[in-house]
């Protein structure tokens, strides 16, 4: 432990003490209590089940924290082969950034070190931390560590996707709003450079297409072969804007659909080397997606008539 760190340790013990003796009608364990609160940690644990003693004869609960009683004179410790109780002086907590997990291709098992394990749910990260508790007890020099002390704090993963498209109904620039995985928004607009080989398809009648959708997003098939891949069933409103050539009769159009995205997902930092205890994002950080797309529209412009639906494919790539 780092100098600074030790004088931290006794500066407290002192503030304790003094206060304590200062304050009528108030226990130690009371006050040590109080400060412990003022710092924002539950640094210091009472009644906890006694289990084991360690190596250094220190009595345990089952997930290793000091186990202490409380008195009129402060926390007590209890030491294997002794009678008398000791007094516990000082407690001070090191909390630290463990590992970030991100599931973001289905659940992920976090296995601990004492072989319990932790379910990070699909859609959502976690960022792991380690807490140990030092224990300074009247008249040992051997300090008390509890550590092992594992917490997960978990969180939605929430990204927005910049990328383009190229397909039949033109080529777009697009941004995509994903929430857990699984919720999709986004709009895309572009530029229709394209006719259709009948100058009364839909296609043939706009100069900007402008798309407004969404739709649920779920893990594909076959990730062992196809690598890790994501699909998306949804719906989209295509506005197509501006007139074609000269014809001022052609308004553009507004036709509804529903779609399939069928995703390759990339991760562009697997295997990177880095130092985690400055650079805490997980290899799968930053996403990089290729999508093919089939969807199908409805020709409301000609509903009387034939050719109902027309479809529409295109390819697309994007990241976050």
């Amino acid at each position: 432990m780092r100098r600074s760190q030790w004088a931290a340790v006794a500066l407290s013990a002192a503030w304790f003490l003094v206060s304590a003796a200062l304050q009528a009608g108030e226990t130690i364990s009371q006050r040590m209590l109080l400060e412990a609160a003022s710092l924002g940690t539950d640094a210091l644990r009472f009644g906890t089940s006694f289990s084991h003693h360690d190596e250094d004869g220190y009595p345990e609960n089952p997930d290793g924290l000091l186990v202490l009683r409380e008195s009129p004179d402060g926390p007590l410790v209890t030491m294997r082969g002794d009678p008398d109780p000791y007094l516990l002086y000082a407690q001070y907590a090191n909390r630290q950034r463990d590992a970030v997990m991100l599931a973001r291709t289905g659940t992920v098992r976090d296995v601990l070190p004492d072989g319990q394990t932790v379910d990070i749910p699909y859609g959502y990260g976690a960022v792991r931390f380690n807490t140990v508790y030092v224990s300074i007890v009247e008249s040992l020099l051997v300090p008390h560590f509890s550590d092992n002390q594992k917490e997960h704090v978990e969180f939605p993963l929430t990204d927005f996707y910049i990328g383009g498209s190229f397909g039949l109904t033109g080529i777009l620039g697009s941004v995509r709003y994903v929430h857990t995985e699984q919720y999709v928004a986004y709009i895309a607009a572009g530029y229709n450079p394209f006719r259709g080989r009948s100058p009364n398809s839909v296609l043939s009648q706009y100069t900007v297409p402008v798309h407004l959708g969404g739709g649920y997003r779920f893990p594909g098939i076959f990730p062992e072969f196809l690598g890790e891949n994501n699909w998306t069933l949804g719906t989209d409103l295509m506005l197509g804007i501006g007139r074609r050539g000269a014809d001022p009769v052609e308004p553009g159009v507004i036709v509804p659909g529903a779609f399939i995205d069928i995703e390759r997902v990339l991760f562009d930092e697997r295997g990177l080397r880095r130092d985690y205890r400055t650079d805490a994002r997980p290899y799968n950080y930053r996403v990089n997606a290729l999508v093919f797309r089939a969807a199908a529209y409805l020709n409301v412009t000609n509903l009387g008539a034939g050719d109902l639906f027309f479809p529409v494919f295109s390819l697309s790539y994007s990241t976050t």
